[in-house]
């Protein structure tokens, strides 16, 4: 009868031998044969970076869909650990002498970027996080600064500082005004047909539609009401608000797209820079009054509130799909990293060197499994976070006594 070897065993049997071994037993056995590495893939890695912040692929999250690369489930565990840890290499890249506080949108092949009057962009490749020459570069005529923008399929919307907007599809370019000259457009987002402005003036829902080929917005309806930011849901029926200015502290608001009426949400906040839907009934917002909150429309308050250790106000923030939130913060270009199981304390902090951005807000974040890109007054700052061999900035346990 011949021996027995490892590899021979049965999956189940090897998979209870390797119960009694520790971390660095099956990192040493993973790299041994392929059959050994397949098992502990899809048997025990796979479990273990099902959940994690930033880098899971429970049901194919955001950061999923954002990520060029398709990363194994060990690379996954080692990118998250560098998350935590505060791992990661720096890059600098898209320098410009004149202040602009862009605005960032990644997918998993393409990442779109807004300088001044123009939406550029970039080719994403293996290697590199971006490609540092632009693939194409979206413009017209009109050269008023884009103030924000928003793609869903094929389509992005943009909208100008002086009110006007444009809408890129099938490769054609269609700029209309939409607001008056002396409204500042602050933000933009759309769904299908629906489209919705916002600028210090005034808020106007419009629908889309085509007329011998060419794009008309018809005005639904006018809102008489100003906001900083707004979110259409998934669903495509109501519109998450967010307030520059409430003293009456209730900033966040929702409006129904059908009927057009407004409802007032309990959440004690006196201004919101940024939103997200994270589901149909719980909204991510960023709060000028140094908080992150996590509200819940069902019981109309904020369930999770996490104030900034620093008290400065939250300017943007990304969503991973799963239970990672990063967000920019007012001051030195800092991103604060959050896991929305975890109340009231954050997972980490990342200061990118200051350069030139002293003191720099972060006016944009985006994020996939491996990068998480933050713009500065100057430049885009790329962190990535697949690089083991990279200096640790933990702070953590900054303010813990010694």
């Amino acid at each position: 009868m011949s021996p027995v070897g490892f590899c021979d065993l049965n999956v189940y049997v090897v998979l209870k031998i390797l119960d009694y071994c520790d971390e660095s037993d099956i990192e040493n056995l993973y790299f041994t044969c392929s059959k050994l590495q397949d098992i502990i893939e899809h048997s025990i890695y796979y479990r273990r970076s099902l959940d994690l912040i930033m880098t899971g692929h429970k049901g194919n999250s955001a950061n999923c869909k954002r990520s060029f690369t398709r990363y194994s489930y060990r690379e996954r565990i080692k990118m998250n650990e560098n998350w935590i840890n505060g791992r990661y290499r720096e890059l600098v890249l898209f320098h410009h002498r004149k202040w602009y506080p862009s605005k960032v949108l990644l997918e998993s092949d393409l990442f779109y970027m807004s300088h001044a009057g123009a939406i550029r962009v970039h080719k994403r490749t293996r290697n590199e996080a971006v490609d540092r020459r632009y693939l194409c570069e979206l413009s017209s005529l009109e050269e008023s600064d884009i103030s924000h923008f928003t793609k869903k399929g094929n389509t992005i919307f943009a909208g100008r500082v002086c009110g006007s907007c444009f809408i890129y599809e099938d490769n054609y370019l269609t700029e209309q005004r939409l607001h008056g000259i002396k409204e500042y457009l602050t933000c933009v987002d759309f769904i299908d047909s629906t489209f919705i402005t916002s600028t210090d003036k005034t808020t106007k829902l419009w629908s889309k539609s085509i007329e011998l080929g060419l794009i008309n917005f018809e005005l639904v309806k006018d809102f008489k009401e100003p906001y900083k930011c707004l979110r259409i849901s998934e669903s495509g029926d109501k519109i998450a608000c967010g307030m520059y200015t409430d003293f009456g502290r209730r900033a966040l608001r929702e409006i129904d797209i059908e009927t057009g009426t407004k409802r007032i949400f309990d959440s004690n906040t006196l201004s919101i820079y940024d939103l997200r839907y994270k589901d149909e009934n719980t909204i991510l917002t960023a709060n000028f009054d140094t908080t992150f909150r996590m509200f819940d429309r069902r019981t109309n308050r904020d369930e999770i509130i996490w104030m900034d250790p620093y008290d400065a106000s939250f300017y943007c923030l990304e969503y991973d799909g799963l239970y990672g939130v990063v967000c920019g913060m007012k001051h030195f270009c800092r991103v604060n990293l959050y896991d929305i199981r975890v109340p009231r304390k954050f997972m980490q902090m990342y200061f990118p060197a200051l350069r030139r951005s002293q003191g720099s807000p972060v006016y944009s974040v985006t994020c996939d499994s491996r990068y998480l890109f933050v713009v500065t007054d100057h430049n885009l700052r790329v962190l990535d976070f697949k690089a083991d061999w990279a200096t640790v900035r933990d702070y953590r346990n900054i303010f813990v006594n010694i």
